[in-house]
């Protein structure tokens, strides 16, 4: 598992960026660098982050959410953990008290539609049971009624990346794809320095890299990539003889 300078390292001693040599540790901080390693702080920090952009929903960004409704009222509190903003819902996963028996899931309406057929008059006066939930143009969440019990909320969101920003700090994605960051923060060099070379070998290994993270990370995607889904899948019907046989 690499960590921001480590990745930094990485990128300035591959490309002898400032003169450092195979091996070498430098910079010893990402902080308070200028020139060529301030650039190479910079590139590694924007491709970390443009690689988290691709797709809002890697795996890797899926976090959960918990936390109690309040009796009499519709407001959703918002997640509670400090660093972790949530920038989208998974919409099927919200539940009200999901290990009890009084467990039920919440239907997601779009706020336009909600805002259309529940808030003008519809919503039910008395604290009852919410089976609906919406979320608002400030990105808050609202259920359709105000709550008889106090409901323990639970669900699944990806968060909005963070930005690597001192030493130590970690990119988000698993350790076994730290590689492809200094791949695009190598490209981004060899733009800048009219470097061909540079970006032909990187952009190859990017691209593998970008696919086999695609497989690993994403939904539905687990499957791409295996040897085994290229083979042919031979059918035998039982009682009749080899020319029988279907393949797909």
């Amino acid at each position: 598992m690499s960590t921001f300078l480590e990745l930094v390292q990485e990128l300035v001693t591959e490309l002898g960026i400032g003169g450092a040599n195979q091996g070498a540790t430098v910079p010893p901080t990402v902080a308070g660098q200028v020139g060529q390693l301030w650039n190479a702080v910079n590139w590694i920090k924007q491709a970390e982050n443009n690689i988290n952009l691709l797709y809002s929903d890697w795996q890797y960004l899926g976090l959960e959410y918990a936390e109690t409704l309040s009796i009499g009222s519709t407001a959703v509190p918002a997640h509670s953990t400090a660093g972790e903003s949530v920038k989208m819902w998974d919409r099927g996963s919200l539940w009200l008290d999901k290990t009890t028996t009084r467990a039920a899931p919440l239907t997601w309406r779009d706020w336009e539609e909600f805002r259309a057929t529940i808030l003008p008059g519809a919503a039910p006066t008395t604290n009852s049971k919410p089976s609906i939930i919406t979320q608002k143009r400030d990105g808050s969440l609202l259920v359709d009624t105000p709550c008889d019990l106090a409901y323990d909320l639970t669900g699944e969101f990806y968060r909005r990346p963070v930005l690597l920003d001192v030493d130590a700090d970690l990119p988000a994605m698993p350790a076994e794809y730290h590689r492809i960051i200094v791949c695009e923060a190598a490209i981004k060099y060899g733009n800048k320095e009219a470097a061909p070379e540079v970006i032909t070998g990187m952009e190859a290994e990017y691209e593998m890299l970008l696919d086999k993270l695609r497989s690993d990370q994403l939904i539905g995607g687990e499957y791409d990539n295996q040897y085994s889904q290229d083979l042919p899948i031979v059918i035998e019907i039982p009682g009749f003889d080899d020319d029988s046989k279907w393949v797909l």
